[in-house]
């Protein structure tokens, strides 16, 4: 394997890592997407949050389960 330049810091790496969504190299430090601010990262989980198509349960007139649960005593 090449040595490569970190794509977030610059520093020399022996053995870089691929980001599994911008596909740059990165250190052992920023090898996380979070670590070294993705740009892709906020697409992906945008993307993914509206395929799970959240349903929330509930709405203004019903109470929360602290009230249901504390309006008893």
């Amino acid at each position: 394997m090449q040595s490569e330049n970190c794509a977030y810091c610059g520093d020399l790496t022996d053995l870089p890592f691929q980001c599994n969504y911008c596909k740059d190299p990165f250190c052992a430090e920023h090898r996380l997407p979070e670590e070294h601010r993705c740009v892709k990262l906020n697409q992906i989980r945008a993307k993914r949050f509206g395929e799970k198509k959240v349903i929330r349960d509930g709405g203004r007139n019903k109470p929360n389960i602290f009230k249901r649960i504390f309006s008893r005593f």
